[in-house]
């Protein structure tokens, strides 16, 4: 009677450890830093705060203020007459206040006063370098707090060309981008095919009416081509990044930026971009 009762016992314990093993196995998959112990929250003067990038102007930065756990990264690149904050405001509005979002400075614009500051981008090859520079220096500031793997890169106008040239580069790494009006050049039917191809997951394409037919087109390509892409139209008027643009944007956030296939996560942030030379397979500027 006793032995009937152990073995009961015995069957009892097993299952729920069990349980309780497939529990931690599903909580594990789900959050790849799960088992590691909380970090402090995270702490900063402000939410936007600037970032040395050594050798070019000081980035603007949206901390994830009171983050216990490693965050994603998002990539916001302004237009050619424009300032990081503003874009670090856009983009903070549309993905909520987890990640991180880094708005390289880019160039200043000598046509505009010291009164009414504007910036916008020299060459795709040297805004990639002011980009690994910027992501090296996040990595290095935040450390811990910077998770590991691919990030969210977005561009508006002439940044959104930028986004298209350099992401071609490691479509592993930059798979998921954000393109607000590009120009249909830079993201040609031949990148559209290769894209998903080469490692790029999802492309939310945003236009007015002036790219409406070519970028919608473009996004169909993509898709066939092997990655995930949604088309959006943002009104009639001029393309902003003010409300009701953010509103449409923040509609489609979560499919953008949500897991996709696995990736190496030995690929982080601090070494994002290729060491080597110019963006190849571009025009001139």
């Amino acid at each position: 009677m006793l032995s009937a009762a152990v073995l009961r016992l015995a069957l009892l314990s097993s299952a729920l450890l069990s349980c309780a093993s497939c529990k931690h196995e599903k909580a594990t998959r789900g959050d790849p830093y799960a088992h590691r112990p909380k970090l402090s929250s995270l702490e900063a003067s402000n939410w936007l705060v600037e970032l040395d990038v050594p050798g070019f102007g000081k980035a603007a930065l949206a901390v994830p203020l009171g983050a216990n756990s490693p965050r994603s990264i998002v990539i916001a690149l302004h237009g050619s007459a424009d300032r990081p904050e503003w874009a670090c405001a856009a983009l903070r509005s549309v993905a909520g206040p987890a990640p991180f979002v880094l708005c390289p400075r880019g160039v200043a614009r000598a046509d505009f006063t010291a009164a009414d500051p504007r910036y916008t981008f020299g060459t795709v090859d040297d805004t990639a370098r002011e980009l690994r520079v910027g992501l090296a220096e996040l990595k290095r500031r935040f450390g811990v707090y910077v998770a590991a793997g691919p990030v969210v890169f977005s561009g508006f106008e002439l940044g959104a060309d930028h986004v298209a040239w350099i992401a071609a580069e490691e479509p592993s790494f930059f798979s998921r981008l954000l393109l607000i009006e590009p120009s249909p050049s830079s993201w040609p039917s031949s990148r559209a095919a290769l894209f998903g191809r080469a490692g790029g997951q999802r492309v939310l394409f945003a236009f007015g009416p002036l790219h409406r037919d070519e970028l919608g087109q473009r996004a169909v390509l993509t898709s066939r081509g092997g990655a995930e892409a949604r088309a959006v139209f943002l009104g009639e008027g001029p393309v902003t990044l003010e409300p009701p643009s953010r509103r449409l944007l923040r509609q489609n956030w979560s499919w953008l930026a949500a897991p996709g296939k696995p990736h190496d996560l030995e690929n982080v942030a601090g070494n994002a971009l290729p060491a080597g030379g110019p963006v190849a397979g571009r025009p001139a500027p």
